[in-house]
Order: structure tokens, then sequence, then C-alpha cells
């Protein structure tokens, strides 16, 4: 070979080293957004939110929640605005909160209103049938709806403070605004126009910036907008990659005006109404400025969360104890209080890096902590490039030294650089709030030692080929005994017969194949084989072949057997029981641990001697066959380890316990097939679990009928009793994809486009 075509470390280092700079250019550029990597790293800072455990706050903030409690003394919600004033008087007049903010909008007027109108307007036909003095009359009726309106009741006490900060959202699709009036458009844009930010430095940049661009607003009432109040937006924008709320948007753009968010005017306020600007330049937008506070930002003006820790980390108070004077004057006192609602039923709860179902207003309190305090995360322009510049440099010299150090030294190098790296980075994530890249890097280092590794021993198949060599020759014990009574079977051909098949194969294989000596490969399979193996044969069952760590085996053949199903799934349950027991001595033994995928279908199979007459193998064929072996990859959809078909499901009838996880259809496939999950023999499955399967199953039934809002319900109540339920968690951000962008056409049938 040409030695310019010939492949050497630093050319195949130089390939991945670019290869990855140009994926995180189309990342950073947000053409790439939605990436596997780009989501994993997420992940990591995610994870590493979550281990680090419940951080300090400011002690300035508590929040007022519209809870259970509150819903059972009060009614369900929104509440009378006579208890909103009530609430209102409270909080300023008794407890002397500092800032009162709503994470709440008002945009309807009461109902209580509106039948009070009702009965004034009856009352006044009344009465101009008895008395010639319609003038008095209505100047009566007017004073009476005055007195009586609850929704002038709460604007009085609005009207009396300094200390609110309302709540409002904006529209960022134009469908959603379809429901509104040209007049009420109008209205509502009149209501926030005199709170958008009006000092702009920089402005000539800001119209060519990708911000969020809202299409319409939805504000409070015209009665509770009032001048001595501030308003604020509190849309939060989850990432589209896995529906998580990892940052907030501080500045949202509106007709040409750009209005600040709810977390911002909160600030403001506690800072004693100081002024609001924005600064901009060429790359973006700079920051944000409170009087003399500034807030850097990204250039999309977002900040990312710092979180604080899980749910209840800020301190919550029911609105009917706070009402009721219940709480400590000191636990609201010069307190910034947020009212917002964590009661199920309301719906505001969010999935966060520090737990799912997170109150939509402890998100916003994590913000204002994060300001007041100038602790929140920030991804700059520069740490990007700063990770630019580090998987260049890290992958290049790479390619440049592993080549001549040995496979230990090499290996050494690798692993203290990955440490000093991930240290270093996590000391700058946790205390800096500043990061680089953690996944873009570790990937770059890693894959180019994999490649100057494997450049050096021929290939990462080398020892699989050999293994699978050495046992696709050896053929089922029952097979040999019945070629033995029936020579007949030794002709070519074969016959169809309803039979059951199984696929199986180990997860991860390849890892383990590139992490082990060829010595402790042949090892560790021929174990694990040899006591697969006899597990299927114990229960009639007959081996196929082994392709490197798969075994193929069907039952029903060369022997009739009536429960073929039926013994299959018995040994699909023996084998991962089995599996479970050797993972624990693998563990105890330092080795690696074997997990299991399985599928199982039952169906017509041509079985008999497949070949030519020099040479045959005994084996099976057909679609039904297929099916099995899509089932096994099937798992890796679901988070799943043994999986059956419907074909299946029916011929073991109710000797096992199942649990139905969807309808799939697998590609080159035009019919569904519902699939379930084998759990295991009836009577052995924690109640525990089979509980959290009846949650999984309603919530299934509610998905297929569209009804994903409240289908999450019960996938999230499934998980909680199941902890890392997989079927669950796959259905449940379905179903937060599905709610953001319902699938046309639905016929509940999930369609596969991987084999």
């Amino acid at each position: 070979m040409n030695s310019l075509f010939r492949p050497t470390g630093l050319k195949l280092t130089s390939i991945i080293t670019f290869s990855m700079v140009a994926l995180y250019l189309w990342n950073f550029i947000g053409m790439g957004q939605g990436s596997f990597i780009e989501l994993l790293d997420k992940k990591v800072v995610d994870f590493i939110l979550l281990a680090r455990g419940t951080q300090p706050t400011s002690g300035k903030i508590a929040i007022a929640v519209i809870d259970t409690k509150s819903v059972d003394q009060y009614g369900r919600w929104p509440w009378g605005r006579d208890l909103m004033a009530k609430l209102l008087h409270e909080l300023t007049h008794y407890y002397g909160a500092k800032v009162i903010g709503y994470d709440v909008v008002f945009s309807e007027p009461d109902p209580n209103d509106q039948t009070t109108k009702k009965v004034l307007d009856i009352y006044h036909r009344q009465a101009m049938k008895l008395t010639h003095q319609p003038d008095k009359l209505k100047e009566v009726r007017q004073e009476l709806a005055q007195k009586l309106s609850l929704d002038r009741q709460f604007a009085k006490e609005l009207n009396d403070t300094n200390r609110v900060v309302g709540g409002y959202f904006f529209f960022y699709n134009k469908d959603n605004i379809q429901h509104l009036s040209a007049r009420e458009v109008q209205s509502n844009d009149a209501r926030v126009e005199r709170n958008q930010i009006t000092h702009l430095k920089g402005h000539q940049f800001l119209a060519d910036l990708p911000l969020f661009e809202a299409k319409g607003v939805e504000t409070n009432t015209d009665t509770l907008t009032t001048s001595n109040s501030l308003y604020g937006y509190f849309n939060v924008f989850p990432d589209f990659e896995d529906g998580t709320v990892r940052r907030v948007h501080l500045v949202t753009r509106y007709k040409g005006g750009y209005y600040p968010s709810l977390d911002l005017q909160v600030v403001r306020r506690h800072d004693t109404n100081r002024g609001l600007s924005l600064i901009a330049n060429q790359g973006g937008i700079e920051a944000v400025k409170i009087g003399k506070r500034i807030i850097p930002t990204a250039s999309d003006g977002s900040i990312m969360i710092n979180y604080r820790g899980p749910a209840m980390t800020f301190p919550h108070y029911s609105v009917v104890d706070i009402i009721q004077r219940r709480v400590k004057k000191s636990a609201l006192q010069n307190k910034i209080v947020l009212l917002g609602a964590t009661e199920i039923g309301v719906m505001d709860l969010r999935t966060t890096p520090v737990g799912v179902a997170y109150p939509g207003v402890e998100v916003h309190a994590n913000v204002i902590d994060n300001i007041l305090q100038g602790d929140y995360f920030l991804v700059t322009d520069t740490s990007r490039m700063l990770s630019l510049v580090l998987i260049l440099f890290i992958g290049l010299l790479t390619g440049w030294l592993v080549p001549k150090l040995r496979a230990l030294s090499g290996a050494i190098f690798i692993l203290s650089t990955l440490a000093v790296f991930w240290a270093a980075n996590l000391y700058s994530l946790l205390y800096n709030q500043r990061w680089v890249s953690f996944v873009y890097l570790s990937l770059t280092l890693v894959l180019s030692w994999l490649a100057v590794t494997l450049l050096k021993y021929f290939g990462e198949e080398k020892d699989k080929r050999f293994i699978k060599s050495a046992f696709s020759q050896y053929l089922s014990p029952d097979v040999i005994d019945s070629l033995v009574e029936n020579p007949a079977l030794l002709k070519l051909g074969g016959e169809q017969r309803e039979m059951t098949c199984i696929f199986s194969d180990i997860q991860g294989f390849s890892t383990i194949s590139e992490g082990s000596s060829p010595e402790e490969l042949v090892e560790l399979l021929n174990e694990y084989l040899t006591e697969m193996t006899q597990i299927i044969q114990r229960h009639g069952g007959t081996v196929d072949k082994f392709e490197g760590d798969a075994i193929i085996a069907f039952f029903g053949a060369p022997l009739q057997q009536p429960d073929h199903a039926l013994q299959a799934c018995r040994a699909v349950i023996e084998m991962q029981v089995k599996g479970a027991e050797m993972r624990a001595q693998q563990q105890t033994r330092g080795k690696h641990e074997l997990h299991t995928r399985i599928g199982v279908n039952t169906g017509l199979m041509v079985v008999g001697n497949m070949g030519s007459a020099q040479r045959m193998d005994y084996t099976i064929m057909g679609d039904a066959v297929n099916l099995a072996a899509r089932l096994e990859g099937v798992n890796k959809e679901y988070k799943t380890y043994s999986m059956i078909s419907q074909h299946t499901r029916q011929a073991i009838g109710e000797a096992l316990e199942v649990r139905e996880l969807d309808a799939i259809r697998v590609v080159g496939k035009s019919e569904p097939v519902r699939i379930f999950e084998l759990l295991g023999k009836r009577g052995e499955v924690a109640e525990e679990t089979l509980q959290a399967h009846r949650y999984y199953l309603k919530g299934l039934r509610l998905y297929r009928k569209k009804k994903f809002a409240e289908a999450k319900k019960y996938f999230a109540q499934c998980i909680k009793l199941k902890k890392e339920d997989g079927p669950s968690l796959v259905l449940l951000n379905r179903c937060k994809t599905y709610e953001q962008a319902p699938p046309k056409n639905w016929d509940g049938i999930y369609h596969l486009t991987v084999k």
C-alpha cells in the first residue's frame, strides 16, 4: 500500500479529532441540537448536580403554595379573588413580605362577578317598573356592582402596595392565539407594553439576534393590571432533546420590544425598583443590568440554573396556613414570597436535573436565588471555544504520543489524562460555575486511544471471530440423538410446524471484548454459554447455533413438544435467574458482569437440514424466526431484558407473569405486533412490582387514547414505585414529545426505524 494511504496512529486520530471538532461546531451553531453527544454532555452535568446533594439557599425566598391542603380547604383552583385579596393583605400587612411574585395569571374575570352582574341586571329591570328615577337607579346599581365585585377587592389590595410582581405568559405559536380577538390582543399588548426594557445598549445588534420571538401574550385582566405593580413573563423552555428544564431566558422579543422575565422583575423589585437595561454586542446579548447589578448571560439571553436541590429545598407554606396566620411571621417577613402551584391537578410540574414532577414555582425560586447570589451556571462562547481548542490539542497529542508507548503505558496515560481533566473541570463547574465539554473531550481522548490500540492489534473483532468459529460447530445432543434414530433427517430440506424460537445476546459484548484478553474472553464465554445451553436443553430446547456471544435456540423440534412456548419462556426466566447469580459471582471475582437480552416468538417455522450435500446445518427459518430476532433488539428501545410477542403470550396462557409493553411495527413489516415483558413465574413476582405494572398498564391505555398528559402521571407513579423502570421512562419521554408535537394519524402503534 502506498505510504500516503497507509493508516497510522496520527492519521487515524487526526480524522477522529477533526470529526469531533466538526460535530462540536455543528452543535455550537445550533444545527445539530438534539444529538446524542450533546444530550449526554448535559446528562453528565445533571448527574453531578444530583450527586452533590442539597446546597444552601440565600434564605431570602419562600413559596406560598397552592397545594392539596389548600385545595381541600378552598376548592379547586382558581379561587375567588376575595381569597386572593385576603392572601395579599396578610402577606403585606401582617407578615411584611418584601416582594410578592405571582407565578400565576388572572386572565379571566372572577366568575362570581359575572353572577353578581346578572343579579343586578334583574334587580335593575324590576326596579325600573316601580320607579321613575332611572339615573338614580343606574347610580345605585353601579355602586352596588363596585362594592360586590371580588375583582375590585383584589385590585384594591394591589393598588395599596408597591411590592407586587405580577405574572403573564407569552405564546410562541400563532395557532395558540387564535382564541383571542383583535381587541383582546390589542388590550393585552397595551398592558404589558410599559414593562418592556427601554434602555438598550447596543440596540443596533439586537434585531438580528436569534432570540425567542413571541407571537402573542396572555395577561391579567384590565382591572387587575395596576400601575404600581411590575410584571414579567413566567415561560420556561425545556431542552427539546429530553424535556428537561436546565436554563431560563431572562429576555424575550415581542413585536419589536424586549421584555423581562418574572425572575428579573422580582430581583428588580427586591433591589428597590432599580432601572433595567439590556446590553448587546455583535455576538449576542452580553448581560442584563439592574441598577448596578450586572447579570452576564449567554448570547441568547439565557442563564443555566444552579439548582439548590430537589423539590422542597426552598421553604413551602400552604396558602391556607398563611391566610389563617398559622405561619410564623419571621418565616415570611422581609422575604421574597412566590405564589405558585404544587397540587398535581394544576399541572405546573417540570422535569429538572434534580427531579421529575418539580414545581414550576420552585424553578423560579432557584433562578431568583441564583441571580441574588451571582452563582448561576453560564456556558459562554469563550468556554465553547476553549472546548474546541482542547479537543484539537488532546486528540493530536494522543495520536502523536500513544503510538510510541507500550499498551500499559498508553492506558495509564489515557486514564491519568482523563482523571486530571475531569477533576479540574468538575472543580470549575462546582466552584466557578463555568466548564468545558465533558463528553466531547473524553470521547476524543478515548476514541483516539482506541483507534491507535486497535490499529496495533489488527481489528476490534479478532477475539469475537475466533470464538464464533470455535463454537459454531457444536450441535445439540437432541439433534444428534434424532439423527441416530432417524437417518432420514440427514436429507436436505425441512418441514413447517409451529414452534417457539429464542434469540439471546449479551449487552455491551463489544466493550467486554475490547477490555479482555483472548484467554479471559474464551473462559468467560465458555462458562456463560455452558450454563445457558444446559438450561435450554433441560426444558427440551435445541441450540441452533452460537454466533459469538449470541444464542439461537428453538423449542418443538426435532421432537414434538406440545407446550413448546411455555417451556421456552420458563427457560428464559431460568436463564435470567442464572445470569443474576453469575453476575454476583463475577463481581466478587472482579470479572465482567454479563446482562442478557432475549427475544421470544411463537409461530410457523421451517425446520430441517439446510445447506448442501457436503455440509448441512439443522436449523430454522421463516418470518416468525426473524421476529424473534427483532424482539431481542427491541429490548434496547424499552430498556428490558426478556421480551415475548403476542403469539407467545397467547400460547403460554396464565402460567407466567407478563407485562404488556406496547404495540409496535418493526422495520419491513406492515402488520403490528403487541409486545410483552416476561417477568417470572406466577406467584414469584413481588407485589410491589405488580402494583407498579398496573400503573403502567393504565398509562398505556391512556397513551393509546392520545391522553398523553394523563398517561404521564401513571408512568411517573410506576417509576416512583419501581426505580429506573425502563419502559415507563421510555413512554414518559414519548408522551412529553407527543404533547409538544402530537402525532398525525395516530393508531397507537409505535414505528421502529432500526432493525
